[in-house]
């Protein structure tokens, strides 16, 4: 189940799950990572290509976190902000969708 707030913007938060829709194509093109769907592509960093290489439909936000602490060394504050960010980005375009972890309370 995808939470939408008032603006139409979707909610991620560290108990989000991405999963990548059908539509969604990946290409490596001179060394870099492009993701993309119908209508929107998107160029991504190394740390945001290793995140996208984590997505998985069952890791939530917070345990792709602990993974990009321990392989950046940083904080996993930063790290979950990070991707709660990306994902909002990439959900906003519907290059990911997003859904809320059946484990969470």
């Amino acid at each position: 189940m995808t939470h939408e707030d008032n603006a139409g913007h979707v909610t991620v938060g560290p108990g989000s799950v991405a999963s990548l829709p059908l539509n969604v194509k990946i290409r490596n093109h001179r060394g870099k990572t492009v993701v993309g769907g119908y209508e929107h592509f998107f160029e991504l960093t190394d740390s945001a290509a290793y995140i996208w290489r984590q997505i998985d439909g069952t890791r939530t936000v917070s345990d792709i976190a602990a993974l990009i602490a321990k392989e950046y060394d940083i904080d996993q504050e930063s790290a979950t902000q990070d991707i709660v960010d990306l994902f909002a980005e990439l959900a906003a375009h519907e290059v990911v969708k997003i859904a809320e972890s059946d484990s969470q309370p």
